[in-house]
């Protein structure tokens, strides 16, 4: 590819973004544990920017409730995905920033000449999160023993405030004059557009399928199924002659995963759960990679390559394609629900109004312009900046509006060019403030819906909206857009990007589509 006069060889690249569906709490994507969803949110990032495993120098993963999950959890995942065991791994915990840190300790890492291609995203099963027997160790010589919910423990809780997370919504609900009426009004509107999104097609773009339980074997459940006979270790052949001409978000059937044709989960995806267990049984002898890896291997490159194929093509009913909340989504219930966190009946914060519990995983492939070019990778996007801003725990909801003037003013770039925002909705409340203290016009943040509508699996969240962001500037002919994040602890993180091949579609998506981007407008920050 041509080089460009406005990047340097550290300039940092996206070349592929992309997540599963996200599967209600409990729900469809529930028999998977977390680092599996990690495998196939991996492989399909992989596939889609046309690299070779062996082409990756290291692997960064947010996950938060990580407890029962087995040593390593990124080193799974990336095992899982077909990564050779020489990959470093790093497991990122910043509680819902997660996944938005890993991207932006990857760039610093390309900015530094300490890697070229890094693989960063998240992922989490918060239905599989276990409970805990605090007192075991010790031993519970007599009488009863508490049991506490990991989940709410290591992920939902403020322990300065020992209230839940959901209290501190209620908080920033009465400071703001936020209404139970204006959130329930704010819910409403994020499903909607996550379903027009949905209907539209776009968010297919993002969606690497996750196959349904049973049809395909996957790593501890390597007995719901057995592997497929052909080797499911076999990297994918480098599609670099090629990748030039193709966008890393784009739609199923068009070359996001070309590399998957010349794979053995490319072959027939109607077929992937059909053969016996000799490969695996074969590279465990060889000292490769045990059964149980060898199945999620197969399972990630069939997602991968169904991916590409389509819902349309045979054997897609195999997978999970959809964000499962939105179906649960009753808009007649809303104004009915009570509050949850207070029950005084001074409370605004209830079910509806805030992200549900969620499971799915997002990941990026984030390069530098070097190895950019010198790969023949797709460049989608650059990052232009990002930073990382932190206050009092119990606001850790406004958090967002402290971190985007920092990200901002490092990438040189002034709110009033920013085309589309995204900022986490791990309540409604917490979008409407941040709209507010920022200054941002609505229609332009969260413009495909939002975590309300589509979920919060907060280890994965902030890859989520990071892939989410490059597909809505992609879908509506935007240039630049900003992610933000809060967590737990008061914190928040922040990155800018810059949309290269915005109106450059693949399988329909193209120029014609797209529509223009939105008038600028001022902004208060």
């Amino acid at each position: 590819m041509a080089s460009d006069p406005r990047w340097g060889p550290r300039t940092v690249c996206i070349v592929s973004a992309v997540r599963t569906p996200l599967g209600a709490f409990q729900g469809a994507l529930s028999s998977y544990t977390a680092p599996e969803l990690g495998s196939i949110a991996i492989r399909g990032a992989l596939d889609r920017a046309g690299l070779r495993p062996e082409d990756v120098d290291e692997v960064l993963l947010g996950n938060v409730i990580s407890a029962n999950l087995g040593q390593a959890p990124a080193t799974q995942a990336s095992l899982g995905a077909g990564l050779p065991p020489s990959t470093p791994c790093t497991h990122v915990n910043k509680v819902c920033s997660s996944g938005l840190k890993a991207v932006m300790l990857a760039a610093t890492a390309i900015m530094a000449g300490q890697a070229d291609v890094v693989v960063a995203g998240g992922f989490e099963s918060m239905s599989n999160a276990p409970h805990y027997m605090p007192a075991a160790r010790r031993g519970l010589r007599l009488g009863d023993g508490a049991i506490v919910d990991g989940l709410v423990k290591d992920g939902l809780w403020d322990p300065y405030s020992n209230s839940h997370m959901g209290s501190c919504a209620e908080l920033c609900a009465d400071r703001y004059a936020i209404s139970r009426q204006m959130q329930d009004e704010h819910a409403l509107q994020s499903h909607q557009r996550a379903v027009a999104a949905a209907a539209a097609g776009h968010t297919l773009a993002e969606v690497v399928p996750v196959p349904r339980p049973g049809t395909i074997a996957m790593g501890a459940g390597a007995a719901r199924a057995p592997p497929p006979t052909a080797s499911a270790s076999s990297p994918s052949p480098s599609s670099s002659s090629s990748s030039g001409a193709r966008s890393s978000i784009g739609t199923p059937g068009g070359g996001g995963a070309a590399a998957a044709a010349g794979s053995p989960a490319g072959a027939s995806t109607a077929s992937a759960g059909a053969g016996g267990g000799g490969a695996a049984a074969a590279a465990a002898a060889a000292g490769g990679t045990p059964p149980s890896l060898a199945g999620t291997m197969a399972a990630a490159m069939a997602a991968s390559a169904a991916a590409a194929a389509g819902p349309g093509a045979s054997g897609a009913g195999q997978f999970i394609w959809e964000d499962e909340g939105l179906a649960k989504m009753d808009p007649g219930r809303l104004p009915a629900l009570k509050p949850y966190f207070r029950r005084d009946g001074g409370g605004s914060v209830t079910a509806g109004n805030a992200s549900p519990m969620t499971d799915g995983a997002a990941a990026l492939v984030v390069a530098s312009y070097e190895a950019v070019q010198r790969l023949g990778l797709p460049l989608l996007a650059v990052v232009r900046g990002f930073a990382d801003a932190q206050q009092a725990p119990e606001w850790f909801t406004t958090a967002p509006a402290a971190v985007v003037p920092r990200a901002l003013r490092r990438a040189g770039v002034e709110a009033a060019e920013v085309d589309y925002w995204e900022v986490n909705e791990a309540f409604s409340v917490v979008d409407l403030a941040n709209r507010q203290l920022l200054g941002l016009p609505a229609d332009r943040v969260n413009a495909h819906g939002g975590s309300v509508a589509l979920g919060h699996p907060i280890g994965a969240s902030g890859a989520r909206i990071l892939v989410t962001l490059l597909n809505v500037l992609r879908a509506r002919g935007g240039r630049l857009g900003c992610a933000a994040i809060c967590n737990g602890g008061g914190g928040a993180s922040g990155v800018v990007v810059e949309l290269v091949d915005g109106r450059q579609g693949r399988a329909g998506l193209g120029t014609a589509a797209a529509p223009a981007p939105p008038p600028h407008r001022q902004s208060q920050l």
